[in-house]
């Protein structure tokens, strides 16, 4: 049973800490977002914003800061693809939040049939263009219509309270 805790206002511009901690009690799957920079190189991105959206048509979306390299990236490329981590597969999330040009050093990866980047071992990759991209607040929510998936049994990469966690057994395992 949770326990009530003492209500806060929401902030006015800047979010608090405490609102950072609150958005932290719901866990989420990783992703890491790839596609190819103007010059033709791997480009990714880690993300924990990842939703289904559609199933007719197949959409997805996930969220980008306004005015960073991965929105200009994205904005200029089109297409993009989710990969959806593994638990093992820490190191990956990490690796695509350092520095640009070493991204994908040691990631394994191969190209998919349209030659972008799919990382290797994932539970799930979707292949998405750009259906468009809607200004929310400091981001922007990337809408994506689904042209091929695929996807594997095994266990997610979480991100749950400011960390990285692992899901448990549920009803849905076989």
């Amino acid at each position: 049973m949770l326990q009530a805790q003492t209500a806060m206002p929401a902030p006015a511009a800047q979010p608090k800490p405490e609102l950072r901690h609150a958005f932290g009690r719901f866990a989420t799957g990783i992703a890491v977002i790839t596609t190819l920079d103007e010059h033709g190189r791997p480009y990714g991105l880690t993300v924990n914003s990842f939703s289904s959206v559609s199933m007719a048509p197949p959409m997805i979306s996930w969220n980008v800061i306004r005015g960073s390299t991965a929105h200009a990236t994205i904005s200029r490329a089109g297409r993009f693809i989710v990969n959806i981590l593994a638990k093992h597969q820490r190191d990956v999330a990490q690796q695509m939040t350092g520095p640009i040009e070493h991204r994908f050093a040691g990631v394994p990866y191969h190209a998919s049939s349209s030659g972008l980047p799919i990382i290797s071992d994932t539970l799930a990759t979707f292949e998405c263009e750009t259906h468009s991209m809607i200004a929310a607040g400091d981001h922007d929510i990337v809408l994506g219509t689904v042209k091929q998936f695929e996807h594997r049994d095994g266990r997610p990469l979480v991100y749950w309270r400011g960390g990285y966690a692992t899901a448990m057994a549920c009803d849905a395992d076989h």
